[in-house]
C-alpha cells in the first residue's frame, strides 16, 4: 500500500473519472459537449480554475483513453494541467505502467491504491468503491455519480450500499471540477449528519 503525506491542505485536490479523449464518455454519462475537443479543453479549464501549480491532486482513475501502453499519451495532459504532484490511482481503462515519473518538473506516481494522510487524518483512495478499508474517508471514482446522485448501468445501486464516509470524487458529479481537500470534508460531514 502506497502511503503519502500531505502537509498542506489547502494544497491538497480530489478527481476522478476525467476521461480525456474518450468521447463515447458522454453519452454515457450525459456530458454535455459536442465533441471530444470541447470535452477535454472544458475538463482542463475547469482543473486549472482550481488548482494551483504547487498542488497535490489524487486521481482516482480513468484519467484518460489511451491507445498505447506508456506515459506519451498522458505527458499531453501533465503538460497542461495544474499540479506539483499528481497521485494517479489506476483505473480500468488507465494503461500506464505503476512507477514514478518526473515530467517537466512535476511528479507523478502510479499507483492502484493509496492512503493520503493530512491533518491527522487518513484517506483510502483508489479507483473501485469498497466495502472496507483502513483510514477515515475513502474516495473513489468508477461509478460516474451524476449530480443527481443517481448512477446509471451495472453500477447503479452501488450509491445505496455506500457508508457515510465514502465519496465518488468524480467529475460527473462535481461539476467536471476536482474538489478540495475542505470540499471533501464539509461533504462528508453533511452526509453523516443525514444519516
Amino acid at each position: 500500500m502506497y502511503h503519502f503525506k500531505v502537509e498542506d491542505p489547502d494544497k491538497l485536490f480530489f478527481t476522478s473519472d476525467t476521461h480525456f479523449d474518450h468521447f463515447n464518455i458522454c453519452k454515457y454519462c450525459h456530458r454535455p459537449f459536442i465533441s471530444r475537443s470541447q470535452m477535454n479543453d472544458h475538463l482542463v479549464n475547469m482543473w486549472n480554475s482550481v488548482i494551483p501549480m504547487d498542488s497535490v491532486v489524487v486521481h482516482c482513475g480513468d484519467f484518460m483513453l489511451p491507445h498505447e501502453v506508456g506515459t506519451k499519451e498522458y505527458e499531453k495532459y501533465w503538460r497542461k494541467l495544474h499540479f506539483s504532484t499528481l497521485i494517479h490511482l489506476r483505473g480500468n481503462h488507465d494503461r500506464i505502467e505503476c512507477g514514478d515519473y518526473e515530467f517537466e518538473g512535476k511528479k507523478i506516481i502510479v499507483r492502484d491504491m493509496a492512503v493520503i494522510e493530512v491533518d491527522g487524518v487518513k484517506i483510502f483512495a483508489q479507483h473501485y468503491p469498497c466495502m472496507t478499508w483502513n483510514g477515515d474517508f475513502h474516495v473513489f471514482g468508477h461509478i460516474h455519480t451524476l449530480k443527481d446522485g443517481t448512477c446509471y448501468g451495472i453500477d447503479g445501486d452501488v450509491t445505496k450500499k455506500l457508508r457515510p464516509n465514502q465519496y465518488d470524487v468524480g467529475v460527473d458529479q462535481n461539476h467536471y471540477t476536482p474538489i478540495s481537500y475542505w470540499q471533501l470534508c464539509d461533504i462528508l460531514a453533511k452526509k453523516r449528519k443525514e444519516v
